[in-house]
């Protein structure tokens, strides 16, 4: 699943911007609340992609708790 991929200045610019100006620790511990409430709140069943879902959310947190 995962690429190997270098970011181009213009991604990298991004990066930098993001990390500036967001808080990324309230960001990361938000984006797990919001995930844990809809998974303990779905009544209809999860969804059919929720291991591709959880596998790039987990990296995602990987990433912000790095950042953060």
């Amino acid at each position: 699943m995962s690429q190997n991929k270098s970011l181009t200045k213009q991604e990298t610019a991004a990066f930098a911007s993001f990390l500036e100006y967001a808080d990324t620790a309230r960001l990361n511990r938000n984006l797990r609340n919001m995930l844990l409430l809809y998974l303990m709140h779905e009544d209809d069943g999860i969804p059919a992609d929720l291991p591709d879902l959880l596998y790039d959310l987990y990296h995602f947190f990987s990433l912000l708790d790095e950042v953060g």
